[in-house]
């Protein structure tokens, strides 16, 4: 039986942010594998929202209808200049985590909020909170 509880909290576009317990505001992820090209084969191929991260926190959010060719060009042509730097200074394990999606619209949706909330350093993209504003700002 599993202890863990799940919480989850409303965000502005109505769907919902699912974490893992009360006490951390970990995603619950559907799987996780360390951040090592030779584990390509575990990634599923059904789209959704992927996070790179390791001890300091969540360094990237990102969503594809492909988990597994979007973790290979993630090694095999990292264009993410900030994120290639943290990967190659990691700190303690480097994870590659994922939650799976209905389809590439809703992973879109829900790496959006999860921007919002966790604002990983090297996302380019930093969505706003108040949406009647304009939806998303560039970061320098």
């Amino acid at each position: 039986m599993n202890n863990l509880m799940i919480k989850k909290i409303k965000t502005p576009l109505n769907t919902d942010l699912v974490f893992e317990d009360f006490n951390s505001f970990k995603p619950k992820f559907d799987g996780k594998v360390n951040y090592n090209i030779l584990n390509a084969f575990v990634i599923p191929k059904y789209s959704g929202v992927y996070f790179i991260h390791d001890f300091r926190g969540v360094l990237y959010i990102g969503e594809s209808k492909n988990l597994k060719s979007r973790f290979l060009q993630h090694h095999t042509n990292e264009e993410n200049k900030s994120l290639a730097s943290l990967v190659e200074t990691r700190f303690g394990d480097l994870k590659f985590s994922w939650v799976k999606t209905k389809n590439k619209t809703k992973a879109v949706k829900i790496q959006k909020e999860w921007i919002r909330f966790l604002d990983p350093k090297t996302n380019n993209i930093k969505y706003k909170t108040n949406r009647r504003l304009n939806d998303y700002s560039t970061s320098n």
